[in-house]
């Protein structure tokens, strides 16, 4: 575990010798905990509104699209997008991205905002991981100038808001197994359990604990599951994904058969994707402009693009819908009358 030092917290970076730390604990098990990174006021009032958020849910006595897909008791939450809710220690904290930097690279991008929620009596989930390789043959990534197995272009980012342990379901991992090429071969779908003779190689499996106020950076290649909450208390915890520059696609994937003019286009103007029609779009996250100084006030150290817009009266966010699509929240447009 990594702890920032005073003088890092002044700077608003790492001192080359932690980061080296980090990266080479990140390069090989796949994860690195960088704890007290975010005040216990900051984790206070998110954590209450995210458990607000989960109890409506669980009261409502459905289930979830999230959990239909991957069980019962793990909830995936759109975020309050207004004041004070929206942190500055969170989302434009210099020291989490140095990190990301040194992960990803200049320019690289947030993506994803959502809230992660493990409820008590949740099931365990199929074991999975989050993202495909970037390059999925060692052709294609030695054509590209990558290494083979090549480096990941996506970041995740696990913000504990209370502290993580075993007893609240701590996510199951798989360290090392983001360096399993043989899944960069596999169709769309094809599951984990299919290959024991692959979970015994990489396993016994571990537990990712985290201190509330703390970030697990992980590779989302990384092989894991959540797992039962054995407590009585509701866990939440925080995404932020972040994506490498070289990922196009607004859901932080390569597209190799981008047109010059739509490479360039995407150079020059920071805000567009390319959508799931293959067309370029909008693809920056939304915020209410009651948050703008949050993100004004703290300029990026370290060439991060936050990827944010920000809607005005009578337009407002509203967080409890449209959480995976694009914006990570819907737009209302409020009418008088």
């Amino acid at each position: 575990m990594i702890t920032p030092s005073e003088n890092e917290r002044l700077e608003g970076r790492f001192e080359e010798s932690t980061l080296a730390k980090a990266m080479e604990e990140f390069s090989t098990v796949g994860y690195v905990v960088v704890e007290n990174l975010i005040s216990k006021e900051s984790c206070e009032r998110l954590s209450q509104a995210v458990v607000e958020d989960a109890e409506r849910i669980r009261d409502a006595g459905e289930k979830t699209m999230h959990e239909k897909h991957t069980g019962q008791g793990h909830l995936q939450l759109g975020l309050p997008r207004n004041a004070p809710y929206v942190r500055a220690d969170l989302l434009a904290n210099p020291l989490i991205e140095c990190i990301v930097a040194s992960i990803l690279g200049e320019n690289a991008w947030l993506g994803f905002y959502n809230g992660n929620v493990n409820l008590p009596g949740s099931v365990n989930q199929p074991l999975h991981f989050d993202r495909p390789y970037g390059w999925r043959t060692e052709g294609a990534a030695r054509a590209a100038g990558e290494n083979w197995p090549p480096r990941t272009i996506t970041l995740s980012c696990s913000v504990a808001l209370v502290d993580i342990t075993v007893e609240n379901g701590a996510t199951e991992i798989y360290p090392g197994s983001h360096h399993e090429t043989e899944v960069a071969s596999w169709p769309l779908g094809e599951r984990l359990s299919n290959h024991p003779e692959l979970i015994e190689k990489w396993g016994p499996p571990g537990r990712m604990a985290i201190p509330a106020g703390g970030i697990c950076f992980r590779d989302p290649r990384m092989w894991h599951r959540g797992v039962a909450n054995t407590s009585d208390v509701i866990r939440p915890m925080i995404g932020l994904t972040y994506h490498a520059d070289v990922a196009r696609h607004w859901r932080g994937l390569i597209v190799p058969e981008m047109t010059p003019e739509d490479v360039n286009a995407c150079k020059n103007e920071a805000s567009l994707r390319v959508m799931d029609d293959k067309a370029l779009g909008d693809g920056r996250l939304v915020f209410q402009d009651d948050t703008a100084s949050v993100f004004s006030d703290n300029p990026t150290r370290h060439q991060i693009n936050r990827n944010v817009r920000f809607v005005s009266p009578p337009s407002r966010v509203d967080h409890t819908v449209d959480a995976h699509l694009v914006g990570g929240a819907r737009v209302i447009e409020e009418t008088g009358g």
